[in-house]
C-alpha cells in the first residue's frame, strides 16, 4: 500500500498529489491519502468517484484516511481545479489590528479574558479576515507562550496571514519568542492596513 500525506494542504494540492500517486502505483495496489480537513476529503473522494474509482474513508481522530484500489488508469486530462470547494471559512478583505494584549478598557483581568475569547472564536467564524496585524503590546498575543497561540496557528494554517511588528518585538526583547506569523516592517503592515476594505481594532 502506498501512503501520501496531504494533511495541512490546500486544494488543489491534495487532488494533485492523489492523481500523481495513482499514476505511479501498480494495478490493484491500494493508495491511502491522509487528509485533516473534511471538505478536502470530500473533494478527493468525489474526484476519484467521478473518474471511475471506488474510494472508502475511515477517520482516526481528526485525520481522514481515503483508501482507493487502483482498478484502472486515471485520465491524463482529469481536471483537479473543478473539484476545489472552499476548504476553510470564507475570507473577506478586512484586517484585524491588535495594538494591545487585552480587549477594551477597564479591568486588566477582564480585558485578558475578552481578548482570549475574541481570538479563540475567530477560527469558527464564517467571514474570516484576510490578515492579522500585531503592534505594540499586541505582539505578546503572537508569542510562543501566548494563551491564544493554538487559535492563531489554526488561523494561519487556514490561510489568514499574520504580521508581527519587528520594531515592537525588538523593543520588548521578544523577537526570538515569536510563535506565529512573520516579522514585519512598517511598510508591510501599512500595505495590509491601507489595502483592506476595513480595519478592526479590538
Amino acid at each position: 500500500m502506498r501512503t501520501i500525506d496531504a494533511k495541512g494542504e490546500l486544494c488543489p494540492k491534495p487532488l494533485i498529489m492523489t492523481k500523481k500517486a495513482l499514476g505511479e502505483i501498480d494495478d490493484n495496489e491500494t493508495l491511502e491519502v491522509l487528509i485533516d480537513n473534511e471538505t478536502s476529503m470530500n473533494n478527493v473522494k468525489r474526484f476519484l468517484a467521478d473518474n471511475g474509482f471506488t474510494p472508502s474513508v475511515r477517520n482516526e481522530g481528526k485525520v481522514f484516511h481515503v483508501l482507493v484500489n487502483k482498478t484502472g488508469e486515471m485520465p491524463e486530462n482529469a481536471p483537479v481545479g473543478d473539484y476545489c470547494e472552499i476548504d476553510f471559512p470564507q475570507k473577506s478583505n478586512y484586517v484585524i489590528a491588535f495594538q494591545r494584549d487585552k480587549l477594551g478598557d477597564g479591568a486588566q483581568e477582564l480585558g485578558e479574558i475578552l481578548i482570549k475569547a475574541f481570538i479563540n472564536t475567530l477560527p469558527e467564524v464564517t467571514n474570516q479576515p484576510k490578515s492579522l496585524v500585531f503592534l505594540n503590546a499586541g505582539i505578546f498575543l503572537a508569542l510562543k507562550n501566548s494563551p491564544v497561540i493554538e487559535s492563531l496557528a489554526k488561523l494561519e494554517q487556514s490561510g489568514v496571514k499574520i504580521f508581527v511588528c519587528g520594531t515592537c518585538l525588538d523593543y520588548y526583547g521578544e523577537k526570538s519568542n515569536i510563535g506565529v506569523g512573520i516579522v514585519s516592517n512598517m511598510y508591510d503592515i501599512l500595505e495590509q492596513l491601507s489595502t483592506a476594505s476595513s480595519v478592526v481594532y479590538p
